[in-house]
């Protein structure tokens, strides 16, 4: 103990670093330098990421002086928690991260707790309904800012996420490599990782056909959720600019593909606009495009953006688009939104400039306990 107090206290990190972007061998080199046995590094990955840490007072495994050490030369997070809005079944979290912005969603359902994470700040595909392509693209997001946004919600929040979807700032398979190693750090079991089931976690993108082929070769069976919105090239172009480059044809191709390797249905999902893409005849394009293909339609019904026209479809044409798909014998569902009360659309709050909230949900800045 004497040793371990001395050795602690004498030493000072060679430069900044942080824990959730150390591997288990180089969190043990760590420890070797300080005069610790490997093992603490076991213990410590454990801890993380089984229970989440919000302080290393949490880590009484340790003694006190490693514990103050870590926290003065290897804090927990990069991340820094700005701002926590909550309002029915979901929780929006703002976080600070080398002068960028990056958004997180905690959804909550019967039997479930899902993490919705960016993997951008920013994005450069600018669809034209979505708040975080009006601000254009700023940077790729880190692997370990990713599993951050995991971790860190869990940890703040006392809910245990079950599952994950990569549907929150950016194109993930844009920042594919990055994108990967926070997967796999998700599913990789305790000490090294969450150990979350391949089947847990979900990428959603617009269609990048090079990203689903590469995806399909990872032996993973990861869920892929692909966000169409129109049946035809024209409509689609006008919302998705970047739809110009992946044709449909070779978008469901490459999902034809991922599903025969992967075993997995493909979800498309679909942003219900009024006079935009809802229409019976545009529904039972939909329905000949699909029908027959190992897949799901996910309707998701417009969570207004400030800045745009776009107006939500109403329940009727909701229900009308639905049972034409269901004539198609295409499985689909109308998602329930849960996350309108707090901007939960992908870019909102940080949009928002930490805007005032109505009395129906709660708005918080978090407490100086939380930034430990």
């Amino acid at each position: 103990m004497k040793r371990q107090s001395s050795q602690t206290s004498n030493s000072a990190p060679a430069a900044p670093r942080f824990l959730s972007a150390l591997g288990l061998n180089e969190l043990i080199e760590v420890f070797k330098n300080l005069g610790e046995p490997s093992f603490r590094a076991t213990q410590l990955l454990d801890l993380y990421y089984r229970k989440s840490l919000v302080s290393y007072d949490q880590a009484t495994c340790l003694g006190k002086a490693l514990r103050e050490w870590l926290a003065a030369g290897l804090p927990l997070y990069q991340l820094e928690p700005v701002e926590m809005r909550e309002g029915g079944e979901a929780s929006k979290w703002l976080w600070r991260s080398a002068n960028s912005l990056i958004e997180s969603v905690q959804i909550r359902a019967p039997g479930r707790v899902t993490s919705c994470l960016s993997s951008q700040v920013g994005c450069a595909v600018r669809c034209a309904f979505c708040a975080t392509g009006q601000g254009g693209f700023e940077r790729q997001l880190e692997t370990n800012e990713m599993v951050e946004q995991y971790l860190q919600m869990r940890a703040r929040s006392g809910l245990h996420s079950s599952h994950v979807v990569f549907m929150g700032m950016g194109e993930p398979l844009y920042n594919y490599e990055a994108v990967m190693r926070a997967v796999r750090q998700l599913n990789r079991p305790t000490p090294e990782g969450v150990g979350l089931a391949a089947r847990r976690i979900t990428i959603s993108t617009v269609g990048i056909v090079p990203g689903i082929k590469r995806l399909a070769g990872e032996n993973l069976q990861l869920e892929l959720a692909i966000s169409l919105h129109a049946p035809d090239e024209a409509t689609r172009e006008k919302l998705i600019p970047a739809a110009k480059r992946q044709p449909l044809r070779e978008i469901l191709q490459a999902a034809a593909e991922y599903s025969k390797l992967t075993h997995r249905l493909v979800t498309y999902e679909y942003v219900l606009l009024a006079g935009v893409n809802d229409a019976p005849e545009q529904a039972r394009e939909l329905g000949r495009l699909l029908r027959g293909r190992p897949c799901k339609v996910n309707l998701i019904p417009f969570n207004p953006v400030a800045g745009t026209d776009f107006k939500p479809s109403a329940p009727p044409a909701q229900r009308r688009f639905k049972q034409i798909l269901d004539e198609a014998h295409v499985p689909t569902t109308i998602r329930v939104s849960k996350g309108r009360k707090v901007d939960a659309a992908c870019g909102q709050l940080r949009a928002s400039g930490n805007a005032n909230i109505g009395s129906t949900e709660r708005s918080e800045v978090l407490p100086s306990i939380l930034k430990k």
